[in-house]
């Protein structure tokens, strides 16, 4: 008889289908077997299934409503009225089941009608958003064009105050020096026409004479640190106006990348989440870096413009760690074509500013990229010390196998030779990892492939600062005083130095 029952429920209730649609569910829902953990698997969703799921879920099926019937001519009433009875047996159970399902029911209908609200609200905000980025933008490029403004009258009136002080300081300075250029011709007249003249006298000119450069002295040092605060203030001026700049790019780039907000994919496309937008300031201001303490652009082209002829001929010029872009514009203005490298992205933009032909990339991952023997040159300044000794010797790798035939490698560097480097200039940038020696870079330029090593040391320090040799009339001080010159050359020698390398032919 058990035997018999089971198989009457089976002709209502078909288990084995109910078993193979929940297998199938199974099989769609299990994450792919290659070793994608499953806590970043996201199943992908199946509109149509879902679709006929809900409709089900929501047909108002109750197990409480199948027909108890039977087919068994002799057995069947009797099969009837035990179903009757185990029916009335466990409906209080079912009655807790159904109304769990029912509330199961109502709330993914809930569910349902929020997410399509949220999806209705999400589509919404992108439209405004993109509606909301043109305007923006035109609004932005507006205000930094007044603030550039601003600043620009700003530094002007500084700069007229600045020459103005200056001027005037150097009339003082002027009239105080002839004040005692007068003097001292004074003096030597009035010892030429006295002749015999008393030592008291002489004494007393002499004090006088004493008295006038100490004051000459004093205001030399006034002088001095009015231009010092002028040009400090100036200065300052010049980086505020610079980082509003940077920001102000930072905005404008935001909006030419993409104008929607992070996190907010596409709905039901499966597209990427869209990029988020870049701080308006980076976790390091590499360019306020280099505002600061590397000198203008002006004083670097100057001191790049070396390097130009050196590319005479060759191109493309690859510039890596362009930075401002200083030599591209050097390359520019002699007709040569050229691009520039850099990671940071508000050198990038202010290169691309200036209408220069640069990308932002990894200088490795960039080099790897380009077709070996395509560059007619490559120009490095101020790299190679952000590197460790191995990456270095990458480099110059990657470097000759990218050079056409004969093509030409430069590489600027500060000088280690000189200890002034250390205290002044080398560890003002944290990300200098360490200096290299001219000699080593020079021969690792050769045991990496390349010929005709040259090196160029650049960049004097001020000589005002090495120390003076003596002169003492009756005493022979060459020995000592050619000590004091290599003590110079250690201490107060070149500051950056070049390895100009050639590929072979």
């Amino acid at each position: 008889m058990g035997d018999t029952a089971m198989n009457d429920v089976r002709e209502v209730v078909d288990v084995e289908q109910v078993m193979e649609r929940i297998r199938e569910n199974l099989k769609r829902r299990r994450p792919p077997a290659d070793g994608q953990s499953s806590d970043n698997h996201v199943t992908p969703l199946d509109e149509g299934q879902a679709a006929a799921d809900f409709a089900y879920v929501h047909s108002g099926h109750d197990i409480r409503d199948f027909p108890l019937t039977s087919r068994r001519r002799v057995l069947g009433p009797l099969l009837v009225l035990t179903r009757r009875i185990l029916r009335k047996l466990v409906a209080p159970f079912l009655e807790r089941q159904v109304a769990y399902n029912a509330a199961n029911t109502r709330l993914t209908r809930v569910l349902k009608e929020w997410i399509g609200s949220l999806d209705d609200a999400q589509a919404r905000l992108r439209k405004e958003v993109r509606a909301l980025g043109p305007h923006l933008r035109e609004e932005l490029l507006a205000v930094e064009s007044r603030l550039r403004e601003e600043v620009q009258a700003v530094e002007s009136r500084l700069r007229e105050e600045v020459q103005a002080v200056e001027s005037r300081l150097r009339e003082e300075f002027a009239a105080q020096t002839g004040k005692v250029l007068a003097g001292e011709a004074q003096l030597q007249q009035d010892i030429r026409a006295v002749g015999t003249h008393s030592g008291e006298a002489l004494a007393a000119q002499a004090q006088e004479l004493r008295v006038t450069r100490e004051a000459l002295i004093v205001d030399q040092s006034r002088l001095a640190r009015e231009m010092a605060a002028q040009s400090q203030a100036l200065q300052a001026v010049r980086e505020r106006t610079s980082l509003a700049e940077r920001k102000f790019r930072r905005i404008l780039h935001a909006f030419d990348v993409d104008p929607r907000r992070p996190n907010l994919p596409e709905a039901k496309t499966g597209a990427p989440p869209a990029a988020p937008l870049p701080a308006l300031a980076p976790a390091f201001d590499y360019a306020g870096l280099e505002e600061r303490f590397r000198g203008s652009e002006e004083e670097i082209k100057e001191r790049q413009r070396i390097y130009v002829p050196y590319f005479a001929g060759r191109q493309p010029i690859l510039d890596i760690g362009c930075g401002r872009g200083e030599f591209l514009e050097r390359l520019r203005a002699s007709g040569t074509v050229a691009r520039g490298v850099d990671a940071d992205l508000d050198m990038v933009l202010l290169c691309r500013d200036k209408g220069l032909d640069v990308v932002m990339d990894d200088v490795f991952r960039y080099l790897d990229g380009v077709a070996d023997d395509s560059v007619g040159g490559i120009f490095a300044a101020q790299v190679i010390e952000h590197f460790p000794s191995p990456r270095v010797i990458d480099l110059l790798t990657l470097c000759h196998r990218k050079l056409t035939p004969a093509g030409v490698l430069v590489v600027e560097t500060p000088n280690p030779k000189c200890l002034f480097v250390f205290a002044e200039t080398f560890y003002k940038d944290p990300s200098h990892v360490q200096p290299v020696h001219p000699e080593t870079l020079q021969f690792l330029c050769e045991a990496t492939g390349f010929h005709e090593v040259e090196l160029k040391f650049l960049s004097p320090v001020d000589p005002l600062l090495r120390i003076p040799s003596l002169d003492v009339p009756g005493v022979a001080l060459d020995p000592f005083n050619h000590g004091i010159e290599r003590l110079n050359s250690l201490l107060f020698g070149f500051q950056d130095y070049a390895v100009i390398a050639r590929k072979r032919t």
